[in-house]
C-alpha cells in the first residue's frame, strides 16, 4: 500500500472521530485486513491489501448530536461526491481513495438506496452485513478508535458472499483475505470465537458457508467449523 493512501485514510478517520461519527460506523472490507495487525500483534500476520476503496458500515439508527455534511468534512482534502445513477447512492472519491457507506439490508431485497440525512448521503443497502455489525472489536491506531468486525465475523461473512462477486479477481482476493484472517485467528486461540459466530448464523447461512468452502476445497476450514 502506498504511504500517501495510508496517510489519507488516517486523516479521514481522524476527521470522522473529531466529528463524532466514528463511534457509529464500522470499518469493513479489505481495510479490515490491514488494521487487524493492531489486533493480532503478530509478526507472522500479513496485512497486505490491494485496494483504494474503504467501506464503512453505518449502524442505524445512527446516533449523532447534530447533522454532519460528510462531503464538506472532506472536501478540502480533494474528495468529490460521486452519485451512482443506477443505484442512487453516493460515495466520496479521491484520486488515492474512495469512501463508501453501507447499511444492512432489511426485509425484501431491493436496489433502493438508504437515506442518511444525518450525514447528507444515501448509502447502499446490502444483505448479510448484520454479521459484521453484531460482532465487533475496537482498536486504537495513533489515538484513533476504530470499530472493526471481529475477525471471525469478517472471515465467515466473506465465506458467504465471495461467490456473489461478479469480478473473478475480486472474488479470489476476498477468499484469500478471509482465509488468511481465519488461519491467523486460529493461531491466536480464536477457535471459540469462530464457533460462537458460526453457530449464531441462520442455518441457511451456515449451509452457504460450508457449500461455498466445499466448492473451493477448503476441507480444513470446513472440518474446523463442523
Amino acid at each position: 500500500m502506498e504511504k500517501k493512501t495510508f496517510n489519507l485514510t488516517l486523516e479521514v478517520l481522524n476527521r470522522f472521530q473529531k466529528a463524532g461519527i466514528l463511534r457509529s460506523i464500522v470499518l469493513i472490507g479489505s481495510w479490515s485486513i490491514y488494521f487487524y495487525k493492531y489486533y493480532f500483534k503478530s509478526k507472522s500476520y500479513s496485512s497486505f491489501i490491494r485496494t483504494r476503496d474503504i467501506d464503512f458500515l453505518v449502524q442505524v439508527p445512527i446516533k449523532l448530536n447534530k447533522k454532519i455534511d460528510l462531503f464538506k468534512l472532506l472536501e478540502d482534502l480533494g474528495f468529490i461526491e460521486e452519485f451512482s445513477r443506477s443505484k442512487g447512492y453516493i460515495k466520496l472519491t479521491h484520486p488515492d481513495l474512495t469512501v463508501e457507506f453501507l447499511v444492512p439490508e432489511k426485509g425484501k431485497e431491493s436496489d433502493k438506496p438508504y437515506p442518511l440525512p444525518q450525514l447528507g448521503i444515501n448509502a447502499q443497502a446490502l444483505r448479510y452485513l448484520d454479521i459484521l455489525s453484531e460482532n465487533t472489536i475496537s482498536i486504537d491506531v495513533d489515538g484513533i478508535q476504530i470499530i472493526l468486525p471481529h475477525p471471525a465475523a469478517y472471515a465467515l461473512h466473506k465465506f458467504i458472499i465471495f461467490k456473489r462477486r461478479g469480478n473473478q479477481d475480486k472474488r479470489d482476493r476476498d477468499l484469500e483475505g478471509a482465509i488468511r484472517v481465519f488461519h491467523e485467528l486460529i493461531k491466536n486461540d480464536g477457535l471459540t470465537a469462530i464457533k460462537q459466530v458460526f453457530n449464531s448464523l441462520h442455518k441457511k447461512w451456515q449451509a452457504t458457508v460450508l457449500k461455498n468452502l466445499e466448492s473451493v476445497k477448503e476441507v480444513e476450514i470446513i472440518n474446523t467449523l463442523k
